[in-house]
């Protein structure tokens, strides 16, 4: 889950079918070994092919908080103007999912920032989970014969 870096490309493989590149940022957070907090921001292309890609540029923009899986993909070519071995890793999206509000997707969000999420979870008190019912909870008593 991230956010998008810059609003997705939408171009046509030579087959027809559509092709759409767009950049992710994934926040990570870890603890600095002081009682404080470290973030780290992480940085992926991703890809998406077909009518999933054309939905993706169509419904997100750069800033869009969003949910992704998929696989890795690695490549390597050598640099036409160095002569160097050049490679990169990318995703290659296979499912996608809105994560924030409808304005976050549209770009006009603040993009689902985690952080402020973050320190508004801290300061919150947690719910408390309610327990699975037992079989008492379903009155009339329970019998050992099973009708099936």
């Amino acid at each position: 889950m991230g956010n998008l870096t810059r609003d997705p490309e939408v171009r046509q493989t030579q087959s027809g079918t559509a092709l759409v590149k767009a950049g992710l940022a994934v926040n990570e957070r870890r603890p600095d070994g002081q009682g404080g907090w470290k973030e780290q921001a992480h940085f992926f292309d991703i890809t998406i092919f077909g009518t999933r890609g054309e939905a993706f540029a169509r419904f997100n923009k750069r800033g869009a908080c969003v949910l992704i899986e998929g696989r890795l993909n690695f490549s390597s070519w050598d640099d036409k103007e160095s002569g160097q071995k050049r490679s990169k890793v990318d995703v290659v999206v296979d499912n996608w999912s809105f994560t924030g509000n409808k304005n976050d997707n549209a770009g006009g969000g603040q993009g689902g920032d985690q952080a402020a999420s973050t320190q508004q979870d801290q300061q919150q008190p947690q719910a408390a989970v309610p327990s699975f019912p037992g079989p008492d909870s379903f009155g009339g008593g329970m019998s050992d014969d099973v009708p099936f």
